[in-house]
């Protein structure tokens, strides 16, 4: 992705958004205090290296599907391997290209600002968008790892939280709650026996582990199996190598 060709990024400059919390406080913070402070995760990472397997269980067998996530704003690169196949989302902050290896197909387009009042202070958190420092996939673990917000205030916030408690992961400080969904009907079978099981990164707020469990058994995991703050990356690390004979859907 050559952005000698593109026009400006349409991103956000750390300095024009509101002071990030710099740090939680001492001891075991509170559920509300860890969310919110997840909420900026991608605020204090200046480059962002991160390796996550996710695994699955499920009535045809499991699956295994690796995600890289790069940062380095205004570039990002999120590349997704299941199986044989692989697919590649990049962009120069301007410009988002995604390429599919299974059907050698690719695209190419601008990326566009987000429509104005998004984040409306009058807005509930569970729906407000608010400023980010550049355009990510839409959806996947490698978005919700960087950026928990939605996922802490729309998911986990619904449920019964447990108690936040210290643990560590990759060596690293780390928090873990558990949420599990309320009971409405006390039932063996009743869908309420759901639960998550989520790690933060202390230092960060980074999403680093996600366990969702059924009557107590695993049934998906997503794991940062690696992890690497603020060191460089090299600009070509951010470019897709679209096959010539690949075909173009815009």
């Amino acid at each position: 992705m050559s952005s000698s060709s593109s026009p400006a990024p349409l991103t956000t400059n750390k300095a024009t958004l509101a002071a990030a919390i710099s740090a939680l406080p001492g001891g075991i913070p509170s559920v509300a205090q860890l969310f919110a402070y997840a909420a900026e995760a991608e605020r204090r990472v200046q480059t962002l290296r991160l390796r996550a397997e996710e695994r699955s269980v499920t009535a045809a067998g499991g699956s295994v599907t690796q995600t890289e996530l790069l940062v380095d704003r205004p570039r990002a690169r999120v590349t997704t391997i299941h199986g044989d196949s692989y697919d590649v989302w990049a962009t120069d902050g301007s410009l988002i290209e995604q390429y599919s290896a299974a059907s050698n197909t690719f695209t190419r387009r601008p990326h566009r600002a987000a429509p104005a009042g998004l984040d409306g202070e009058g807005l509930p958190s569970t729906v407000a968008v608010g400023a980010t420092l550049g355009p990510l996939p839409l959806k996947g673990w490698a978005t919700t790892l960087l950026r928990p917000g939605h996922f802490c205030s729309n998911v986990l916030s619904s449920a019964v939280l447990g108690a936040v408690h210290e643990t560590t992961h990759l060596g690293r400080a780390a928090l873990a709650v558990d949420a599990a969904a309320p009971r409405t009907i006390d039932r063996i079978g009743d869908h309420a026996a759901f639960r998550y099981e989520v790690t933060f990164d202390r230092q960060t707020g980074l999403l680093l582990a996600v366990n969702e469990l059924h009557n107590d058994q695993l049934v998906r995991s997503t794991t940062v199996t690696a992890l690497a703050i603020d060191a460089a990356i090299p600009a070509s690390e951010f470019v897709i190598e679209i096959p010539g004979n690949a075909r173009k859907i815009y």
